[in-house]
This record gives structure tokens, C-alpha cells and sequence, in this order.
């Protein structure tokens, strides 16, 4: 059973990250936006980092969305592979609280098993294959992951567009070193 106003609480949380940011994100800001009282999301969760760590769930459900969808799309293997690169810097760039959430140091490895939870969920989902034969296993995904998100740090910080080049320019190197289409 579905708890209604744990996930009031949530979607409030988000609406309250992408208007005001994540430092508004307190346990009374998100009561008041939900329209329950200052103390009702202290039943649903522990403290402040425990409401984030269901927040991040729900962003790490919809970057996850993102990026399946688009990276479905692709016909071949490479371009699932620049789809998953592309929509994933594209997701960090137009939701830029939300990716700043997801790996926020409050949520190092362990610490929290439903975020865990949702990220073996995503792993799983995105078991995609790469120019090599064979479900990709966790260290190659994770490898992707970390490239895709070395990319998104950089073109959040506009590192990119300094040196006149668009994160997709980059993304085509790492599908395509040779240049081979």
C-alpha cells in the first residue's frame, strides 16, 4: 500500500528543490507546501537527510527514466551509447538540484538502502550493451556511469562551452574515436 502523504511529501520536496534549490528543502518548508502540519513529516521520516534520501530515490527514478528512454531508442549499439551519454548530460544540465542531490555527500555508498536500492534498480535496467559482446557486467556499467557523470561535472560547469565545444562534441569522441560513424 501506497503511503499518500509520504509521497505528498516527497513530490513537495522535489517541487520545493526545483523552484528554491536545495537548501529550502527542510522537514517544515515541505509540511507547509504539502499543507500538513510542521511536525507531520517527522512520522514519515527521521531528520532532514532522510527526507532528502527518499527525494533522491524519486530523482534517481526519473534520471533513470530519462536516460532508458532515450537510450531505447537507438538502433545500434553506438547509439544507444551516445543516447545514454547524451541524455544523461542532458538531464544533469536541465535539473541541476536534482543531479547536485543524487551525489551529495550525505549519501555515500551504504548509508542509505533505498537509495541503494533504486541504484541497483537503475544498474539493472541499463544492463545495455556496449560495442562488446555480452550483457555489460557491473564494472563496465559503473564505468559508464562514472564517465557519464564526469561529463555532466563538467558541463554543469560550463567547462565545455568555455573551450567552444557542447558536451555532444565530446560524446561523439567517446562513441566514435576514430571518427567512424
Amino acid at each position: 500500500m501506497v503511503d499518500d502523504t509520504r509521497t505528498r511529501l516527497v513530490e513537495s520536496a522535489l517541487r520545493l528543490l526545483r523552484e528554491e534549490g536545495l537548501d529550502a528543502v527542510t522537514l517544515r518548508a515541505v509540511g507547509d507546501l504539502a499543507g500538513l502540519s510542521r511536525t507531520a513529516p517527522y512520522r514519515h521520516f527521521t531528520d532532514k537527510t532522510a527526507l532528502l534520501a527518499a527525494l533522491a530515490v524519486r530523482v534517481i527514478t526519473d534520471l533513470s527514466t530519462h536516460v532508458a528512454t532515450a537510450t531505447l531508442e537507438g538502433e545500434g549499439p553506438r547509439d544507444r551509447l551516445r543516447a545514454f551519454y547524451l541524455s544523461y548530460v542532458e538531464y544533469a544540465t536541465t535539473h541541476r538540484e536534482e543531479y547536485r542531490l543524487v551525489f551529495a555527500s550525505e549519501f555515500l555508498a551504504g548509508n542509505h538502502p533505498e537509495l541503494e536500492t533504486a541504484i541497483d534498480q537503475v544498474m539493472t535496467a541499463l544492463g545495455m550493451r556496449g560495442p562488446w559482446e555480452g550483457t555489460a557486467p557491473k564494472a563496465r556499467v559503473m564505468a559508464l556511469i562514472s564517465t557519464a557523470h564526469g561529463l555532466a561535472e563538467l558541463a554543469v560547469a560550463g567547462q565545455f562551452a568555455h573551450k567552444g565545444l557542447g558536451y555532444a562534441d565530446i560524446v561523439d569522441v567517446l562513441v566514435n574515436p576514430d571518427g567512424e560513424r
